[in-house]
């Protein structure tokens, strides 16, 4: 007679709920690189645009929560890519607003959902409480770490 396989402990569950989240969003951002030909960092950057015409560098980068040098280089391929361009304020030359090109708007509607990727999606869909819960969590859990890599905060999970 088998025997149900013993219950993982709860350190271990929680290890494969990270793991089943780390897959899920890896095969996402394969997905959309298989089907439009973009890493999920400028899919994200691209639909950042699309839905706010005119957006400067910086509120790109709060957008997506990164570095205004990723951003920047984010930025830099899509506009290599002819996916977006930049337009200089008529009544300030010193700020440029982005926009997608239709080009870029054809690829946006090749992608698949989310846009923004799956983690920060799923985020934005938990209610606040429950979102300062698992940040106060996290932090507790970071703070056992022996080792954080803190430079890799400001980088889309795409790019990791």
């Amino acid at each position: 007679m088998s025997h149900p396989p013993p219950v993982a402990s709860l350190d271990m569950e929680v290890l494969r709920q990270f793991r089943i989240i780390f897959r899920s969003v890896r095969k996402h951002f394969q997905a959309v690189e298989s089907r439009v030909g973009l890493r999920g960092s400028l899919l994200w950057a691209l639909s950042a645009i699309a839905e706010k015409p005119g957006i400067s560098l910086t509120q790109l980068a709060g957008a997506m929560s990164v570095h205004q040098s990723t951003a920047s280089n984010l930025l830099a391929r899509l506009i290599e890519l002819e996916l977006v361009r930049k337009e200089r304020n008529t009544r300030d030359n010193r700020i440029a607003g982005l926009f997608i090109t239709d080009t870029g708007r054809s690829r946006l509607a090749q992608a698949p959902g989310p846009l923004r990727g799956l983690l920060p999606d799923a985020l934005q869909k938990l209610p606040a409480n429950t979102l300062a819960e698992l940040h106060g969590d996290l932090q507790l859990l970071l703070e056992q770490m022996e080792t954080l890599e803190t430079k890799g905060e400001g980088i889309p999970l795409a790019d990791l």
